[in-house]
Order: structure tokens, then C-alpha cells, then sequence
């Protein structure tokens, strides 16, 4: 999946992840994401694809690990 196809939800959930763990630049990445409009959102998700592709996966993963532990 590319970030640019993620729907606006999984897109904030890369971005807050990004924010939360992803490191000094990975979280002014997800802040300018927060603030940019509609055409700047997309040059961003074009050009940190990789970034936001990673860090939805990331938050994915934690929420199998949340749903594991609730069944337990």
C-alpha cells in the first residue's frame, strides 16, 4: 500500500506514531502533515511514501499485540 492510497485515519495513525517514536525528524514530518493543506499533505505522502508506509505498518502490528493481550 502506498500512503498516498491510506485513508485520512490510517494516515494520522502513521503520523502520530511518527510523532511519538519515529525521532526528531520523522516527528516535524508528521507535525507538517498536521498543518499542511490538501496539496502539500500529498507531496509529503509522495515523498516520505516509505516513512508513513512504515510506521502505519508499526501501528498496525501494536494493535494485534493490543487485541493478543485482551484475549488473553
Amino acid at each position: 500500500m502506498k500512503a498516498i492510497d491510506m485513508t485520512h485515519g490510517q494516515r494520522l495513525a502513521a503520523a502520530l506514531l511518527m510523532e511519538k517514536q519515529g525521532g526528531s525528524f520523522a516527528g516535524h514530518i508528521a507535525r507538517a502533515f498536521y498543518v499542511a493543506d490538501s496539496n502539500n499533505a500529498k507531496l509529503l505522502l509522495t515523498a516520505f511514501d516509505e516513512l508513513f508506509c512504515k510506521f502505519y505498518g508499526l501501528h498496525c502490528m501494536n494493535m494485534e499485540y493490543d487485541a493478543q493481550g485482551e484475549d488473553a
